[in-house]
């Protein structure tokens, strides 16, 4: 969500003296059951007078405290005194920070919850669930209360403080978890290394650490190293901490932000993986073997399957918290010639599946380990590949560098395989051959065919034979979702191709 400073200062709340300016009564010094909860709002009466959810990214908040409501409207901080006597209820004019948050329909929400809030007249609570209503008893908001106990919840990290006076952003291709267990043990993955340690609670004071680590070293992405040693610098010198839905925030001693996390539960379910690295058991993860793909899927089913580089592969799975078991692992049996090293790194790959026994997730990232924190196996989401189905030709790039789109009523195909072989249909003739590729590099051809000659549709042999010229110059290729582009030389687009989604 974009937000934008429009009044200088408005940021930052005034002052809690400035909060009694127009206060008609005193503050409560209590609030009953309505305190010590955070609560999240579910529904508000909308101006048509319907009760409405708000918006998914704009969600609204209220906590109960020393006589005062505060929280987030969806945009703004707001602050209001309140007093209770049963179950009716009152609120001053809430003061509240003037920011502008992009998005649609977020303001205008803001606008009818602050209304809201100055009519509420009485309040009920159930199940974990608070109503407001108004003077006549209609119910005008609606919340459940939040989880804000540290014990027994997972984190993912979105930003932390650097040690140079900076807060940063995670490095993209990084996972950074903490995990708070019931018996006040904190462990996760710092981006490289695993880590645990202990910590205490008193109020919204914290102590994490010391902190012990597996000692590996990784060399990808870049920075990492430096990342995973400023992180567990900046948890260990929290000295307080808030819970808000969904984030938590460390901070040192003066306030200041060390780490901030976002809440999840993990899961290797939902993406096809594909592996970049793997543990050659000499201390060390290593990419898979160039012109090898494995792959791996986490079926609801409780079966991941994939491909092992040669062989496909299958086995079951079960998921305990962050702990995982796979196996026993069963495949195909072909052997593959090359390259030279596949049927080693097989073996390799699936006897380590066998040895799994934690995982994390992280943004496009799955990472499984052993018992010991060690880095067994590394996946990111399996990206569109070129070896992906077959390829329907919608347009090349003629000998005088026009583009040319695809007669109706005939089909030119493309179909790369995994083989290196690419073979297709010319719109008349059959073609095939060889096509080599590094990185997004490609090389195609020579090209053979089969020798038919076709009169219909008008120009079909010249678009052939103009398609395999712009097939063959291609030196580079672009995937995306059902988009196959080729580039030329020069950089321009020689063929293009789409497939069925």
């Amino acid at each position: 969500m974009k937000r934008g400073v429009v009044a200088v200062g408005a940021v930052l709340f005034i002052l809690v003296v400035s909060f009694c300016c127009g206060c008609t009564q005193e503050p409560a010094t209590g609030g009953g059951d309505l305190t010590g909860t955070v609560w999240m709002l579910d529904e508000y009466m909308n101006i048509d007078g319907a009760m409405a959810e708000p918006l998914a990214t704009a969600p609204v908040t209220a906590e109960f405290a020393d006589g005062y409501v505060k929280g987030s409207s969806g945009c703004n901080m707001y602050n209001a005194a309140y007093v209770t006597d049963g179950q009716t209820i009152s609120l001053d004019l809430p003061v509240v920070t003037v920011m502008y948050c992009d998005g649609t329909g977020v303001m205008e929400q803001e606008a009818r919850y602050l209304s809201l809030l100055g009519a509420i007249a009485g309040y009920t609570m159930s199940d974990e669930k608070l109503t407001f209503t108004d003077s006549a008893g209609q119910e005008i908001l609606i919340f459940h209360a939040v989880e804000t106990e540290l014990n027994g919840t997972e984190w993912m990290l979105t930003g932390y403080n650097n040690g140079l006076w900076g807060f940063v952003s995670v490095e993209d291709g990084t996972s950074v978890t903490a995990t708070f267990s019931e018996s006040n043990q904190i462990s996760g993955n710092s981006g490289c290394n695993s880590y645990s340690g202990t910590y205490t609670v008193t109020g919204d004071a914290i102590t994490i650490g010391p902190l012990a680590m597996t000692e590996m070293y990784c060399m990808d992405p870049e920075g990492v190293m430096d990342q995973e040693g400023a992180y567990l610098a900046a948890v260990q010198a929290a000295a307080s901490y808030r819970v808000d839905p969904g984030d938590l925030t460390l901070m040192d001693a003066d306030g200041l932000r060390m780490a901030v996390f976002r809440q999840y539960v993990s899961t290797p379910q939902g993406e096809d993986w594909e592996l970049t690295g793997y543990n050659n058991g000499q201390g060390g993860v290593v990419s898979p073997a160039a012109q090898t793909t494995i792959s791996a899927l986490f079926g609801e089913d409780g079966q991941v399957t994939g491909s092992a580089g040669c062989n496909n592969y299958f086995a079951s799975y079960s998921v305990s918290g962050m702990e995982v078991s796979i196996g026993p692992v069963g495949s195909t049996k072909m052997y593959c010639e090359s390259p030279a090293e596949t049927m080693e790194q097989e073996s390799r790959y699936l006897t380590l599946l066998g040895e799994v026994a934690t995982f994390e997730r992280g943004p496009g990232t799955l990472t499984l380990r052993d018992v010991d924190g060690s880095i067994l196996l590394a996946y990111a989401v399996a990206q569109p590949k070129i070896t992906t189905g077959e390829w329907h030709m919608v347009s090349y790039q003629d000998a005088d560098g026009n583009a040319v789109s695809a007669l109706d009523s005939t089909n030119v195909t493309a179909i790369f395989g995994v083989d290196g072989q690419v073979t297709g249909d010319a719109g008349c003739n059959s073609y095939f051959g060889s096509y080599t590729k590094d990185g997004n590099s490609l090389s195609i051809g020579p090209l053979g065919l089969t020798l038919m000659y076709c009169e219909t549709p008008a120009g079909v042999m010249d678009q052939e034979s103009g398609y395999l010229a712009a097939l063959e110059g291609a030196v580079s290729y672009q995937v995306s979702g059902n988009d196959l582009t080729l580039y030329a030389e020069d950089g321009t687009v020689s063929v293009w191709f789409m497939q069925a989604p």
